[in-house]
């Protein structure tokens, strides 16, 4: 196969292949690394082994593969892993341990060769709304292994659109990103979701863009025809022991549930005053819940929303209110579980 040829300023092409010393190294760096025998242009100098990553490494593990490597091959090793930053970069070759980055970014000493674009890896920031939706259903379970293609067809987005999400998310955790071909997919490798949870739990934000306070609760029919899932406290009620509020109901509706509620209430369309209690309240979710739960149909007549999109809604809330947090902290452990 061809993998990023050819290199920026080189020119040379990379070709990779199974490579047989790969039987002879120990098996905890088989389930790290991908063993390949690679080829970089023609001559006999360009030959070396080629080993990528599966997830973050460390210096340490590519210093101790390259030992063990230089054990049973007298061909140099050349790490490669898309995610690396620029210090790794500079640790690597530091220890005299060749890599390749991107087309852009190659340190082959035996044969001469460095690249570099002098740039880093983006820098972590917040996900967007589409980027925490992708995000939620990967560590869910659910979107694990899709191309880029197939998560525009599910998010309702263009292919560049998705691109960049993928980027946002690869910042953050770039073993989550990887490359087949000419298609990006976005795979959880292993780790468990209380590892992922812990990761990503800094960059995610409330999914609630507004909340409308009714004065009138209307009946469940009108609200599951306008999508209306329970969200905030009264779904959390479901998902731990908190106390049920029959004086207020809690729930999220897309942008475009909303206007199908508004339009089916007409003029009994009424908001309480910020003064008044109100019967219902409707949050507006920045995104659609791809999966909600039916741990609520039969108490209630309507769903609710999953339990891990519940926890971010309910975690990003400030508040003091000690029932509120302990809730979240049993709903947290719950995921954990999965």
């Amino acid at each position: 196969m061809t993998l990023n040829a050819p290199i920026d300023g080189v020119n040379l092409p990379l070709r990779t292949s199974e490579d047989p010393i790969a039987q002879k190294l120990p098996r905890i760096y088989l389930e790290l690394f991908d063993v390949l025998a690679a080829q970089l242009g023609e001559s006999e100098q360009g030959r070396f082994t080629l080993v990528v990553a599966k997830e973050p490494p460390t210096v340490i593990d590519a210093r101790n593969l390259a030992y063990a490597v230089g054990r049973v091959s007298a061909r140099p090793m050349v790490i490669r892993w898309e995610g690396m930053d620029r210090g790794m970069m500079r640790a690597l070759e530091s220890e005299g341990i060749a890599y390749i980055r991107d087309a852009a970014d190659a340190y082959l000493p035996f044969m001469g060769i460095k690249v570099s674009s002098g740039l880093d890896a983006p820098e972590p920031r917040p996900l967007s709304a589409q980027a925490q939706r992708i995000v939620l259903n990967l560590i869910s379970g659910r979107w694990d292994g899709l191309t880029a293609g197939e998560l525009a067809s599910l998010c309702g987005r263009s292919r560049p659109s998705v691109s960049k999400y993928l980027s946002e998310i690869q910042a953050i955790a770039p073993g989550l990103v990887r490359s087949r071909g000419k298609s990006r997919v976005l795979r959880n490798p292993g780790h468990p979701v209380e590892d992922l949870l812990d990761g990503f739990e800094g960059y995610l934000s409330s999914p609630v863009e507004r909340r409308v306070r009714m004065a009138i609760r209307p009946d469940v029919a009108t609200l599951g025809d306008a999508g209306a899932l329970l969200a905030g406290k009264t779904a959390l009620a479901f998902f731990s022991d908190l106390a049920h509020d029959d004086g207020r109901t809690t729930v999220a509706m897309d942008k475009a549930g909303l206007e199908r509620f508004r339009d089916a209430l007409g003029d009994s369309w009424v908001e309480a005053p910020w003064y008044e209690p109100c019967p219902l309240e409707v949050e507006l979710w920045a995104y659609p819940i791809d999966a909600p739960s039916d741990v609520s149909v039969v108490a209630s007549g309507l769903r609710s929303v999953d339990a891990l999109s519940l926890y971010v809604e309910c975690s990003k809330r400030d508040t003091d209110d000690i029932r509120l947090l302990d809730a979240v902290d049993q709903l947290r452990e719950r995921i954990c579980q999965l």
